[in-house]
């Protein structure tokens, strides 16, 4: 029971840092700056920014990028999809944590 599970969830989430990123828009339910992100997960621009790309990619994240004081500011939000895939991949983590004492 328990495999058939975790056959079912996203690879795109089952990574540690599109996790963080997916669990911080999701709990903030507004936009987030690019820098906050790489201080709130301790990574390196180069590093958030690769995987920023492939969430944005699939439709997870919407991205903004605007000058603010005449410095480039990219901010990003959570989009319906995005939601809507995380909550299913979190819904699938509960139940394969629940089944595996069974």
């Amino acid at each position: 029971m328990v495999t058939h599970l975790t056959s079912k969830l996203d690879k795109i989430f089952h990574d540690r840092v599109r996790l963080g990123v997916m669990s911080i828009l999701l709990a903030s339910e507004q936009e987030i700056t690019f820098t906050d992100l790489v201080g709130k997960l301790e990574l390196t621009r180069g590093n958030l920014s690769v995987h920023m790309k492939v969430l944005e990619q699939n439709g997870f994240v919407k991205s903004k990028k605007e000058f603010k004081n005449n410095k480039p500011r990219t901010t990003f939000q959570i989009t319906k999809k995005g939601k809507a895939a995380f909550e299913e991949y979190l819904k699938l983590l509960e139940q394969i944590v629940k089944n595996i004492n069974k």
